[in-house]
């Protein structure tokens, strides 16, 4: 199984040296709110890590992440638990699935959002599979969902399917993977320019939407071919930038007599 951060080109032993190779990417301030601001650090790959800083400039959290193009349309954005769900609508406005995501933005989401919004969606392939196209899929085993009962033909996930775990989760807080099969649209291999390690970028065309799968090139060899379904484990970023916000920095008090 590969890391989230392998997954863009950053596979690290610890968090010292993630901090290292952040300090040798472009960054940007991209968010400030109640005190807490938010560091795009990218890189000409498309990798990119989005870190919040707390007042005295700590480390609170971070995203993996990827500078992929909108392929969602999102509406009812809210917290849940420590992540954001949202559904996924169609070309009409009705509701095709649901997602529970990491969102770039999530500190900035305070409520629920309407939208509809226009958002990118990358899936960092922790554990995925590529196969020739749907029906070499549909042969193998995993394409199989759950265990088969003795004698009976097993359930089998579609080539272009989708279900986000975090919506089901009903112990500790949910977290934001999924289940994602999909066919690929387009893809290429990519090498970062910090750490110099290999991932590939597919756009993949699943129900409802389209995303950017990313794969740890030391899990995957070769970038998947057009026509190929990838299919398997994911975490799930989205990136909504119509929901930055950038608050003036606190002024600091001064005291007098």
């Amino acid at each position: 199984m590969a890391s989230t951060l392998a997954c863009i080109g950053l596979d690290v032993d610890s968090l010292d040296t993630l901090n290292l190779h952040l300090s040798a990417m472009p960054s940007s301030l991209v968010g400030r709110i109640g005190g807490v601001e938010s560091v795009r650090y990218t890189d000409a790959s498309g990798a990119r890590v989005v870190v919040a800083l707390d007042q005295d400039g700590d480390t609170i959290d971070l995203v993996p992440s990827y500078d992929a193009r909108p392929g969602a349309q999102l509406a009812d954005l809210g917290p849940l638990g420590a992540v954001v769900q949202a559904d996924v609508r169609d070309d009409t406005g009705e509701v095709v699935t649901r997602m529970a995501v990491d969102l770039e933005q999530h500190r900035h989401l305070t409520g629920v959002v309407g939208g509809p919004l226009r958002g990118s969606v990358v899936a960092l392939g922790i554990e995925m599979t590529v196969h020739a196209d749907a029906a070499a899929f549909a042969a193998s085993d995993d394409s199989v969902l759950g265990t088969p009962e003795p004698g009976q033909a097993p359930t089998r996930w579609g080539a272009e399917s989708f279900v986000s775990y975090g919506q089901f989760a009903t112990e500790g807080d949910p977290e934001p993977t999924a289940f994602l099969a999909g066919t690929v649209i387009a893809a290429d291999t990519h090498t970062h320019g910090v750490t110099g390690q290999v991932f590939h970028v597919a756009r993949v065309r699943t129900v409802g939407f389209e995303a950017t799968v990313c794969l740890a090139g030391s899990e995957h060899p070769d970038a998947p071919r057009t026509g190929s379904t990838v299919a398997g484990l994911c975490y799930l970023v989205v990136d909504v930038p119509t929901l930055w916000t950038v608050e003036p920095p606190r002024r600091k008090k001064r005291w007098g007599r």
